[in-house]
């Protein structure tokens, strides 16, 4: 049966440290293989995300492969919600491997598609494990330990914050989670109680910053413009931080809550790690799901 990555869960404790210490000891990210050869991805992307597009693609034609990108117009998300176990066993004679981008995928039962090709999520509004992975090893680079690191998230939920509450079950790091009053965080709650893990729930982005380590600027959408002000990071916010606190993207520049432009062009800014660190993450993603090793052309 084929290898599917959807959720950091179903993933698993072995396979998430396994890609984030491959991806970690890659010595070049834009290695050219040949480890794709003959092998076609479809990008099936329900949203529109450059950034996403951009570091799939890199990662299957720096590999040798090749790229179908099908995206947002079309009725294609109405079959795919309504035929999803009749159509994706067609696609085996089409192509080697999907990625989807924006799908909710919480329920997709995997086992009973009986898929003869990998299905990876490249990001959707409940799981985001590429990013979640590829942020980890950043703080691995930065930090090297996780236990001693306290990470403050800040801003609404997306697919990243719900696998990064899932990573902190396997990741020794404890996470402070600041939500707009309006989001409802009881499903989120529900889910930290069911792991017992060192994830706190708290009302402002201070209080979310104190003493942290690493600051995860998470996404806007639902912010009213007043909020927008408010979430927010700039100077004063990191000076509650932990000296030379890092900061990290949880969404793209133009979606994240705001970040001041200092703060941005700084050095506690990972942007650029975190775009080269998912795209050593997705390269190792697409070994882990064939099961083969990478050989050098």
């Amino acid at each position: 049966m084929a290898r599917h990555i959807l959720t950091i869960k179903d993933l698993g404790e072995t396979a998430c440290w396994l890609l984030v210490q491959q991806a970690l000891g890659m010595p070049d990210p834009k290695l050219q293989t040949d480890f794709m050869t003959q092998r076609v991805a479809l990008l099936v992307f329900a949203q529109h995300s450059l950034p996403e597009r951009l570091c799939v693609s890199a990662a299957v034609r720096q590999m040798g492969g090749s790229v179908v990108y099908e995206g947002n117009r079309g009725i294609w998300r109405s079959e795919m919600d309504d035929y999803r176990e009749q159509l994706l066993p067609i696609f085996s004679y089409y192509l080697d491997c999907m990625y989807v981008y924006g799908l909710p995928v919480r329920g997709w039962e995997m086992e009973t598609t009986h898929l003869r090709f990998p299905l990876i999520n490249a990001g959707s509004p409940d799981a985001h494990p590429a990013h979640t992975l590829a942020d980890i090893s950043c703080m691995l680079l930065c930090s090297r330990y996780l236990d001693t690191l306290t990470c403050a998230w800040l801003g609404c939920v997306n697919g990243t914050l719900h696998s990064l509450i899932e990573a902190s079950a396997w990741f020794p790091f404890r996470l402070r989670v600041a939500l707009p009053a309006q989001v409802d965080r009881r499903p989120l709650e529900e889910a930290v109680a069911r792991l017992g893990t060192e994830v706190i729930f708290v009302d402002s982005p201070e209080e979310a910053v104190k003493g942290a380590n690493y600051v995860f600027a998470g996404c806007r959408s639902g912010l009213t413009a007043e909020e927008r002000a408010v979430w927010r990071v700039d100077a004063r916010l990191m000076a509650l931080a932990e000296p030379n606190a890092r900061l990290l993207l949880s969404a793209s520049p133009v979606s994240a809550i705001g970040v001041a432009d200092e703060i941005l062009a700084s050095k506690a800014s990972l942007l650029v790690q975190q775009a080269e660190y998912r795209l050593r993450v997705h390269k190792r993603m697409l070994h882990w799901v064939f099961l083969d090793n990478e050989r050098e052309l």
